[in-house]
């Protein structure tokens, strides 16, 4: 039985994607789980975690106030000094509530060093088996392996890149794409242009290599 989770971080956060997202969380019965300062996300729209989790020192007193006093919900804090992240302290909540698909909101804002400390978790979602995904309002975020169809009628988004987060990726194909590839290897931090904001040009897109990992950033703008 497929079982959602909703990870709603501190970054930026478009608000009608977040109603759209928790809402699909519910239907499905999943788990709504705020990490630290997303908690004042959902307290704007008046949505009600299961779980918050954080050391709360970018949370106000009075959305600590808000959500202490409701019924359902599992605090779980921890002091500021501490070798996770707020957002990886709900990745661990969610894998052992048995989530078997993660999403996360608010994974992406002003702070580099937590965007990239974010992306990094797809590796460790990987590793667990879990599919995982960053969605912002202009990017959807994910790590593939291997062959990977992309279907027009299934992408909103104009623009797809992809960027190793391994040293080396071998053998790259892209089919059905407006910048084809016919056996491409691409180094971390070397020639990664050439997989850098290109377009699905058929009705299906296939994105094909042998060996390394590669983020697939799909983009708006």
């Amino acid at each position: 039985m497929r079982k959602p989770a909703l990870i709603v971080s501190g970054g930026n956060v478009d608000a009608g994607q977040l109603r759209e997202q928790a809402s699909r969380i519910r239907e499905a019965g999943g788990l709504l789980i705020a990490a630290d300062s997303g908690l004042e996300m959902l307290k704007t729209l008046e949505l009600k975690p299961d779980v918050a989790v954080g050391d709360f020192d970018s949370v106000s007193e009075e959305t600590l106030a808000f959500y202490t006093v409701q019924q359902g919900i599992r605090f779980e804090r921890h002091r500021p000094e501490k070798n996770e992240s707020d957002t990886e302290l709900a990745f661990s909540i969610a894998k052992e509530a048995g989530a078997t698909e993660l999403l996360l909101l608010g994974a992406v804002g002003t702070r580099l060093d937590h965007v990239l400390a974010n992306i990094h978790l797809l590796k460790e979602a990987l590793d667990w088996g879990i599919p995982c995904v960053i969605l912002d309002c202009h990017n959807r975020i994910r790590l593939v392996t291997g062959r990977t169809v992309f279907r027009r009628a299934e992408c909103p988004y104009p623009y797809i890149s992809f960027i190793p987060l391994t040293m080396e990726v071998t053998h790259i194909r892209l089919t059905g794409f407006k910048y084809p590839l016919a056996d491409h290897h691409m180094r971390l931090g070397v020639e990664c242009g050439h997989c850098v904001s290109n377009e699905i040009a058929a009705q299906e897109a296939v994105l094909e290599f042998e060996s390394g990992l590669l983020l697939a950033i799909e983009s708006r703008d």
